[in-house]
């Protein structure tokens, strides 16, 4: 008896089994099939819900060096709640995941290579460092930062005046030097960032927001001194300025 015949003559005799039987017989043979189509629906439901609820991200940061357990439901309500972003289908997206550090690892090529490929596809709006990741991203040769003189408007820029870090262009230009050039220089030789007058050719690229309170309980530990470097091609000028704005109002 072939298979096909088996499975006639086991159809045939269901027929007249009581309801009971007749499910058993249903589950026994098709019950990984039930399973089955189950699953598929179910990640069907899963994939239309998903996309349904997918948020707009309309604004983007990295946070170099975060503390662990990051909670900034609170700080990101009230950011919103200022710049005027609809929660329920928008978000700012801060990412707090990456190291880096003046040691060369793989987390700290890691970490530059994401916040340079986020200013090519135009997706970051904003960097956030320590004195040394700072530092790193600040004169790195590429030009991670804008020069904020043509970003911030002059009230805002006298405003922050004693905030402001500076890097020096003349300084940055030896760094750029083919290999071989340029002679005994070194990030940590690198000109006071606060002493502007001592520059050849000082232009400001971040911004002191170390005493932010409400930033820096959400993402840092106390007393962290971090500043605030706006990338170079943001496509959302506006509302880096609001969320600058909300630092320090």
């Amino acid at each position: 008896m072939t298979i096909l015949e088996h499975i006639k003559k086991a159809h045939a005799n269901i027929k007249n089994q009581p309801k009971e039987a007749r499910w058993q017989y249903f589950w026994d043979y098709y019950k990984w099939h039930v399973v089955a189509v189950v699953l598929v629906i179910a990640l069907l439901i899963q994939g239309i819900v998903s996309f349904t609820n997918r948020k707009d991200i309309v604004f983007s940061g990295i946070l170099l060096n975060c503390k662990i357990g990051v909670d900034d439901s609170a700080f990101l309500e009230n950011f919103y709640d200022y710049a005027g972003i609809d929660s329920a289908t928008q978000e700012a997206a801060f990412y707090t995941d990456l190291m880096l550090t003046d040691q060369s690892t793989k987390n700290d090529v890691n970490a530059i290579q994401r916040i340079m490929a986020g200013i090519a596809t135009k997706e970051l709006d904003f960097v956030v460092g320590q004195t040394v990741s700072f530092r790193l991203c600040a004169y790195n040769t590429s030009g991670l930062f804008i020069d904020l003189r043509s970003f911030l408007d002059q009230a805002t820029l006298e405003k922050l005046a004693d905030r402001l870090y500076y890097i020096d262009g003349d300084y940055l230009e030896k760094l750029r030097a083919p290999v071989g050039e340029a002679v005994d220089l070194s990030l940590t030789n690198a000109p006071d960032p606060t002493k502007p007058e001592l520059m050849k050719d000082p232009i400001p690229v971040g911004i002191d927001i170390s005493d932010r309170e409400a930033f820096q309980s959400a993402y840092y530990f106390p007393d962290t001194v971090l500043y605030l470097g706006v990338t170079a091609n943001t496509p959302r000028a506006e509302l880096v300025k609001q969320f600058i704005n909300y630092l320090f109002a």
